[in-house]
């Protein structure tokens, strides 16, 4: 079963990072090269390694003659083989970054965060992506109220190049807690735990659970995140293990989990009930008033979508023992179950779900559905399609986006994803930023508004995560892959809502 359809040329992974090490003009050239070792030049030739300095950012580039090795990524039937040639790849190319981003001052390659109109930060070249063309989904033609705006301070450590992990937000602390993912730092998938602090602000990477601490869950990709706040506990369920391509159904909690209040633990819970098949690339949302995390899709051991829904009672590992209980709802399914994603409105105890592959992985979806009673209680849960799939002034069909919800304006923010099938034809996904008012089916009719910032905008991404400020009305993207960067940055975009 493809997990996703695409080529990885790894060679040109770090090219985005590489270019912000490099791209100050006033830097002396003869600071490019002159710590990276001769058997580096020897393996990747001299046309691997190309000083562009009549370019406008004067940008080193890593070419990718004869530096990578085109491949699908499979969950099970990777060779043994392929994963050694990737790996080599990309380890040659980290030697390449560590060399070139250890001879540039750290002020160089971390400058400082701004956010002023005048004086705005160094941005990376934009690399293209946009909706193509002679998409299905048109423009819309609503103006959003308020100009949004990237910013980054391009702060990165080894550890945070990273896909398909998960991320979640505590506004009390302004952090961001990243866990697992598929790291570009070995190749490998990882069960670090990292935070990013001030997450809306000038922040600062650092490690709270380092990767292969004893107790942790197995790393792991393609997971799924949730947090309690109120007790500072992140629930985590399934993902695949990217050596085997095994998926998982196990259930862990991080006490601590934003790093104050005690030392962070992990707990692996032992739910009662029918458990659900192992998923991956599922979503899941979080009922902080009935401590119910609810699950939806992804794909199994088999490699087909899956399209039913679990709730999990106690999901935080407090007041009880866990119970796991399929829903039954009525309507439906969404016909995109495979890289979706869900937001929830706790309130009126809707979950909306956008966007998606079909459970064979042959097409994407770009309508939206609404699942009512999603925590299993106060009535049967049903289905319903609010946004039809293929609407005039809806988002381009796609799959493994990111979506925060506003929940005070009932807004639904979406950023990137990937095209499905991958036309293979360049750098995948898309940058695209999208709000859909009345996103729970309530109050009005939902909306789509693609948002136009200044600044930027980041790189085409899928595999990223996504976080919602929802005091100050921000969102941050962090990480992701397309193609041919795998990102170590974060982003902040302000009025990401478009009011």
């Amino acid at each position: 079963m493809l997990k996703r359809l695409g080529t990885y040329p790894y060679s040109q992974r770090l090219w985005q990072t590489i270019t912000l090490c490099a791209s100050n003009a006033e830097l002396p050239q003869t600071r490019i090269f002159p710590q990276v070792p001769e058997e580096v030049f020897e393996k990747l030739g001299p046309a691997n390694l190309v000083e562009h300095y009549n370019s406008p950012d004067s940008a080193l580039k890593i070419m990718k003659t004869n530096m990578y090795k085109p491949f699908h990524l499979y969950n099970a039937t990777t060779s043994l083989i392929e994963k050694q040639l990737m790996q080599l790849s990309v380890r040659l190319s980290a030697l390449v970054l560590l060399a070139v981003c250890s001879s540039i001052p750290l002020s160089a390659q971390q400058p400082p965060s701004l956010t002023s109109s005048s004086d705005r930060p160094r941005v990376l070249p934009r690399l293209l992506g946009a909706v193509p063309p002679d998409s299905d989904a048109a423009q819309s033609l609503i103006s959003p109220v308020a100009t949004s705006n990237w910013t980054s301070n391009f702060r990165f450590t080894h550890d945070t190049g990273l896909e398909a992990h998960s991320a979640v937000y505590d506004q009390a602390t302004n952090t961001m807690i990243v866990f697992a993912g598929l790291s570009i730092n070995g190749f490998a998938d990882t069960n670090a735990v990292l935070l990013y602090t001030p997450a809306t602000g000038d922040g600062l990477w650092s490690t709270l659970i380092a990767n292969g601490t004893s107790g942790s869950p197995a790393a792991r990709d393609s997971h799924t995140a949730v947090y309690d706040s109120a007790n500072n506990r992140m629930i985590l369920f399934g993902g695949e293990v990217f050596s085997s391509g095994a998926v998982l159904n196990d259930v862990w909690v991080l006490s601590n989990a934003n790093g104050q209040g005690g030392t962070a633990t992990w707990t692996q819970l032992s739910p009662s009930g029918t458990l659900p098949g192992a998923r991956a690339l599922h979503t899941a949302v979080y009922d902080p008033a009935t401590n119910v995390m609810t699950v939806f899709g992804g794909y199994g051991s088999t490699g087909r979508g899956l399209s039913d829904v679990w709730v999990l009672s106690h999901a935080n590992g407090l007041g009880g023992t866990p119970v796991w209980t399929r829903l039954s709802p009525s309507g439906g399914p969404p016909p995109g179950v495979t890289g979706s994603t869900g937001v929830y409105d706790s309130a009126n105890n809707i979950m909306t779900v956008f966007a998606g592959a079909n459970p064979a992985a042959t097409a994407s979806t770009n309508g939206v559905w609404t699942l009512s009673h999603a925590n299993g209680v106060g009535g049967t849960p049903q289905w319903t399609n609010i946004v039809r799939n293929g609407a005039p002034g809806s988002p381009a069909k796609r799959g493994s986006h990111t979506a925060v919800y506003d929940v005070t304006h009932n807004r639904m923010v979406i950023f990137g994803g990937l095209q499905i099938p991958d036309p293979g034809t360049g750098p995948g996904g898309f940058n695209d930023v999208w709000v859909l008012a009345n996103a729970n089916g309530i109050g009005g009719t939902p909306a789509w508004t693609r948002l136009n910032p200044t600044n930027g905008p980041p790189g085409t991404r899928f595999f990223h995560s996504a976080v919602y400020d929802a005091v100050n009305n921000l969102m941050v993207i962090f990480g992701g892959d397309n193609d041919e960067s795998v990102y170590f940055i974060s982003w902040v975009l302000s009025d990401a809502n478009g009011l």
